[in-house]
């Protein structure tokens, strides 16, 4: 018997039945997602979205009004236990220690009050609906978490009018590709953040759909039709002429798309572009800063960073720790492990190495004296170090001095062997990693472990010599037949005055 089948379906019905409890409401920046999870999981879906977990003290209010529509027992964000807060049942809400491990109805997550979005405003007898980045449709709710995807639309229309994303605001799609493929039904173009449809289809005028192919009718008599349209296949009609498609530079502005509509067309920014003082402006890295923070500088949009912290220069999108002196406080937070829940775990940024101490607090490590890392000078620097050459040479590949090139043929100033004076000013700079390479670590280890054993194979030698040695000495002197062998033994007095008067009688007889 044939068990896909019957395993696909039962499968299917419990995704299903999963989707369905996905629910979610908000009231201010607080959200509750009815979905059952243990506390690991809810503080790591709260995450995902750009939340966290609220305190036990936190946000009472409203959670209060939010209590008017929920029934069940959500996690908290406790201190050093685990909290849930039942509502629903009884009057007001009651907060409470739970163990780590059960599974609760759902979670309680809290968001930047600036990265909320209040309801979309549609009209024409239009209807919104919510849906959150993790998959929950977000019901009754005042607010809506960033990431939240808005589908505008008729009821029974093939194809929705609008779909926007919340990020502050809400953006119009097509938005940038890498989220969400921008909105678009079937594919996305990358280079101009567009939808795109396969073969045989067009793209409807809301931009994100592709209409179903139609088929051709036989040619008929041809009429005149006003401008903007065309005949039609058949001859007894007219149709739109896609401006856009028979001209495609009628946009050329930066951040600007052709949008075909009935009878005529019009420029507008294109995906992650918003227009700004007459021009469209890029946004989109703004939905992907760290801190949520996003400015305008120079025309051009870039994130910031809270106060303490800078932009990573490894990734625009990212804040680390400005630690620009020579050493700073680290960063430390609970040990989230119920065995380590009195710890800390505490963070340098790279290039910057942690001395617990009285203070926890990073210390830039000197990678210009633990290894040879430049061809000419190594200038420590906090949190990495920067390579520079002597005049007469240019830096490359961050570390490499190579001399100049005047007049097609090599300068003819020699290096000094005292170091000459470095050009700093004319040679780039290059940041590398802090971080000791792995080759030293290991070859500091090889190199100790081949010494102790050397050390271990000289003292066997050593050992194994003075044993033979000994195991050959003969004590000659003490064998010689002429050597009387002496014995020391104690005697007392009385033993004393008796030898002596032995003695005194042997020698009497020789007087006589």
């Amino acid at each position: 018997m044939n068990l896909a089948a019957p395993a696909l379906i039962f499968c299917a019905l419990l995704l299903q039945e999963a989707a369905a409890s996905l629910r979610a409401s908000c009231s201010g920046e607080l959200c509750c997602f009815q979905s059952p999870a243990d506390f690991e999981a809810a503080e790591r879906n709260c995450k995902e979205t750009n939340g966290k977990l609220i305190q036990s003290d936190e946000q009472m209010d409203a959670l209060k009004r939010l209590a008017r529509t929920l029934t069940g027992r959500f996690w908290l964000r406790g201190g050093t236990n685990c909290t849930a807060v039942s509502v629903g049942a009884g009057p007001g809400v009651s907060v409470g220690p739970e163990p780590c491990r059960s599974t609760l109805d759902g979670f309680l997550c809290l968001f930047d009050s600036s990265s909320v979005c209040g309801a979309f405003q549609s009209s024409g007898g239009t209807s919104v609906t919510y849906r959150t980045v993790t998959g929950f449709d977000v019901l009754e709710s005042e607010t809506f978490p960033p990431g939240t995807v808005a589908l505008v639309g008729r009821p029974g229309a093939q194809y929705p009018d609008s779909k926007h994303l919340c990020s502050s605001t809400w953006l119009p799609s097509p938005w940038f590709c890498e989220v969400f493929q921008g909105g678009c039904d079937h594919g996305c173009n990358k280079t101009s953040n567009t939808c795109t449809c396969p073969l045989g289809r067009s793209l409807h005028p809301n931009n994100i759909s592709c209409t179903e192919p139609t088929a051709a009718v036989p040619p008929a008599q041809t009429q005149r039709c006003p401008r903007g349209y065309k005949p039609a296949a058949d001859g007894r009609r007219c149709e739109d002429v896609d401006e856009c498609a028979e001209a495609p530079d009628l946009c050329a502005g930066e951040g600007e798309q052709c949008v075909n509509l009935d009878g005529r067309y019009e420029c507008r920014c294109a995906g992650d572009f918003v227009e700004e003082d007459g021009g469209c402006v890029n946004t989109s890295i703004c939905l992907l800063c760290e801190h949520m923070k996003c400015d305008k500088v120079g025309g051009v949009y870039r994130c910031g960073c809270k106060e303490g912290f800078r932009v990573s220069p490894k990734n625009p999108t990212e804040c680390e720790q400005d630690c620009s002196q020579g050493a700073c406080p680290a960063t430390c937070a609970s040990n989230p492990a119920p065995d380590k829940k009195d710890m800390q775990q505490c963070f340098c940024p790279q290039g910057f190495i942690l001395d617990l101490g009285d203070s926890p607090t990073c210390h830039d490590i000197d990678e210009c004296d633990s290894q040879a890392l430049c061809d000419h000078e190594c200038v420590n620097l906090p949190g990495g170090f920067k390579c520079a050459c002597r005049k007469g040479y240019q830096l490359q590949d961050t570390e490499k001095c190579v001399r100049l090139q005047q007049g097609g043929e090599e300068e003819e100033e020699e290096e000094s062997a005292s170091g000459s004076p470095l050009d700093l000013a004319s040679t780039p700079v290059s940041l590398q990693p802090a971080a000791f390479p792995s080759y030293v670590k290991t070859g500091s280890v090889l190199g100790i472990i081949v010494f102790l054993v050397l050390c271990a194979v000289l003292l066997a030698c050593v050992v194994k010599q003075a044993f033979r040695r000994c195991m050959s000495l003969e004590l000659n002197s003490l064998k010689h037949p002429n050597i009387d062998i002496f014995y020391l033994q104690q005697v007392t007095t009385e033993t004393y005055k008796r030898l002596s008067f032995d003695k005194q009688c042997r020698n009497e007889p020789q007087r006589d």
